[in-house]
């Protein structure tokens, strides 16, 4: 739903060369990990792609409509700037007809879309608005009537705020450190659902750093625009809203479960492709995960996909869900076998790193320790990951991150450790 302004900075954070913490010998006793069990099942390299792994998260329907034919409505404001006003009406009235549209949405029954006239208002834009605010000013203006079209099931309105308008939703901001930069959400007119985006102004973003404001606004439109076509009303209906409750704990870290979501922190994400002159930000594909391809759809030219993913078979009750983990209660440790897969030939090893999520994105003392058998490897082989729990998290449970980087190439899975 929301496009958040959040990085998982590993660059900042790895100084560690397998982000695990050494035995300290000043550590009690009972706080080391034990002695590791035969490590000789390692695997083998195969050429067999991908080779066996436990299977990804998979976006799911909850049942409501999608927008299987969209219809862009781009709405701007006296006070923005002309200039990038009318590159975003370019990318509006173009986006829906891309190949990157297509491999964004049409598994998920969506197809093309087609930007509608923009409307540019002669009113000003405030200089801070919340989205209640923003939903009661919708239905007003469809209330009037023109220049606003009348709303279908296919219609989304895509509302462009300029610099210097500051946008709140819930508890959250635009354009801050752990805020955001668009969401999309619903609201009701004469009794039916109607779809709206919003995207503000925001002068940067960690993950772009130095990209112009364009880039920016057309990364978070691409990302809302998705998620609106695939989950056009979150608040009362939703469809492709969420992860399965096995992998739900991956919504905690991303901070999302829609398909822009699971891509959004991943900066290689944010592309222009060929034939569009516009920064677009790819998407989840349920079909590419299972594949054992890159989620992140459409695929990067020249590249190969692979990761490293640990397997987790037991039962973690949390947050309404059950989720699959490894049990670990605070003192013990546990070894976690890590299988590694590709869908081609990589040309050698990539290396691994396991980090506390919670520690990297807070900065906090890590809840927990990390100790690999080895800390390479390619498709077919397998690693063995020693965690032991140091302390109890807030909630019961930690979430931990691994990260295979082969060359600049840099791929996440995540994990979830329960503490009781």
């Amino acid at each position: 739903m929301i496009r958040l302004i959040v990085a998982l900075a590993f660059a900042a954070a790895c100084n560690n060369s397998n982000m695990s913490m050494p035995p300290d010998m000043s550590m009690p006793p009972d706080l080391l990990p034990p002695p590791g069990p035969d490590m000789a099942d390692w695997g083998m390299p195969s050429t067999t792609f991908p080779a066996p792994h436990e299977d990804p998260p998979q976006v799911l329907s909850g049942g409501g409509a999608v927008l299987a034919n969209p219809k862009f409505v781009p709405i701007f404001f006296s006070n923005d700037d002309a200039a990038t006003r009318t590159s975003l009406e370019q990318f509006v009235a173009g986006v829906g007809a891309t190949p990157y549209w297509t491999a964004a949405t049409s598994e998920y029954g969506v197809n093309a879309g087609a930007g509608q006239t923009p409307i540019e208002l002669t009113e000003t834009a405030p200089a801070s608005i919340t989205d209640a605010q923003i939903q009661t000013w919708l239905t007003g203006k469809l209330t009037a009537g023109a220049p606003f079209p009348a709303p279908d099931k296919n219609t989304l309105y895509v509302i462009f705020y300029p610099a210097g308008t500051s946008v709140s939703l819930q508890n959250t901001m635009s354009c801050v450190s752990g805020g955001f930069g668009g969401y999309h959400s619903n609201t009701k007119f004469n009794g039916a659902n109607v779809a709206y985006a919003v995207v503000p102004r925001c002068p940067d973003d960690p993950l772009l750093p130095g990209a112009p404001a364009l880039d920016i606004a057309t990364g978070a439109a691409s990302h809302e625009l998705v998620e609106a076509a695939t989950d056009p009303f979150p608040m009362s209906s939703p469809a492709f809203a969420g992860v399965d409750d096995g992998h739900y704990y991956w919504t905690f870290a991303i901070g999302g479960g829609e398909t822009g979501d699971l891509c959004a922190q991943d900066r290689s994400s944010f592309v222009k492709f060929t034939g569009f002159d516009f920064l677009v930000q790819r998407t989840w594909s349920d079909a590419a995960a299972l594949a054992g391809h890159d989620p992140c759809q459409p695929t990067l030219p020249n590249t190969v996909y692979f990761n490293s993913v640990p397997q987790l078979d037991e039962t973690i009750a949390l947050a309404g869900a059950n989720m699959m983990g490894v049990t670990i209660p605070v003192g013990t440790s546990k070894v976690v076998p890590v299988d590694l897969f590709s869908d081609a030939d990589t040309g050698g090893p990539w290396t691994v790193k396991a980090v506390d999520y919670g520690a990297l994105v807070n900065g906090s003392a890590s809840n927990f320790m990390f100790d690999w058998d080895r800390t390479s490897g390619q498709n077919g082989e397998r690693l063995h990951l020693t965690i032991t729990t140091l302390k109890a998290g807030q909630f019961g449970a930690g979430i931990f991150v691994i990260e295979s980087q082969l060359g600049q190439q840099r791929n996440l899975w995540f994990g979830l450790v329960g503490e009781n």
